[in-house]
C-alpha cells in the first residue's frame, strides 16, 4: 500500500511560492494598466551636429563660368561669418544679420569650371560654424 505524499515546505516550495506571488502581482498590474508605447526621446550625440534649419538660394540658378550669382540665406548664426563655396572651392563670404539672414550677396562662378559640359550641376554651399546649407547651380555656355 502506498503512503500519501507529504508536501514539503522547504526552500523549493518557498521559492516557488514567492515566484508565483511575483508573477501574479505583475500580471495584475499589467491587466489594470493600459498598454502604451514608451515616449520617444530625441537625443544628439556629442559628435553629431543637430540638423540644420538653414536655407540658401541662388539667383540666377544657372549661368556661365565667370558669371555673377547672388546668394541669399536664412537660419545661420546671428552675426556669424558665412563662407560660400562653389563645388567646394571658396568663392566669398559675408556676415549674417541679427536674425541669421543675408541677402543678394554677389559671388563669381570660378572661371576654372568653364571646361565643364553645359548642363553640369554644381553645389553652392554656405557654412557658418556647424550650420550649413546648399543649393544647386547649372552651368551654361
Amino acid at each position: 500500500m502506498r503512503r500519501p505524499r507529504r508536501r514539503r515546505s522547504g526552500p523549493p516550495a518557498l521559492v516557488l511560492s514567492v515566484l508565483l506571488s511575483a508573477l501574479l502581482a505583475v500580471a495584475g498590474c499589467v491587466s489594470q494598466a493600459p498598454l502604451s508605447a514608451p515616449p520617444i526621446v530625441a537625443a544628439f550625440s556629442s559628435t553629431a551636429a543637430p540638423p540644420s534649419a538653414a536655407h540658401l538660394a541662388a539667383h540666377p540658378v544657372a549661368g556661365q563660368a565667370g558669371g555673377e550669382v547672388r546668394l541669399s540665406g536664412e537660419g545661420f548664426p546671428a552675426h556669424g561669418r558665412v563662407v560660400f563655396t562653389f563645388h567646394g572651392r571658396p568663392v566669398g563670404d559675408t556676415t549674417a544679420d541679427a536674425v541669421g539672414r543675408f541677402a543678394e550677396v554677389p559671388v563669381r562662378v570660378p572661371e576654372s569650371f568653364g571646361d565643364a559640359a553645359p548642363g553640369t550641376r554644381f553645389a553652392i554651399g554656405a557654412t557658418s560654424g556647424p550650420v550649413s546649407a546648399e543649393t544647386r547651380f547649372v552651368l551654361t555656355r
